[in-house]
């Protein structure tokens, strides 16, 4: 996992727009599985990870794109 200041922030999408990364949530390393989990469909932020970029889509329950701060 990737120590840093910044925050991320999951909220679900219906529009992906052409040109955006979409990532499968098994294709992702496990610390950035626990983090969408925990963070999809929930009005909370969590630490930021190397492994998602702020405008990525992961795909799980639902298309769900990464805000980070």
């Amino acid at each position: 996992m990737c120590n840093t200041d910044k925050r991320i922030r999951i909220r679900r999408v219906g529009l992906i727009p052409d040109d955006t990364r979409v990532r499968h949530f098994d294709e992702l390393d496990e610390d950035a599985q626990v983090a969408v989990r925990e963070l999809a469909g929930r009005p909370q932020t969590g630490q930021a990870l190397g492994d998602l970029d702020d405008g990525d889509v992961v795909k799980f329950t639902d298309y769900y794109q990464i805000r980070a701060r």
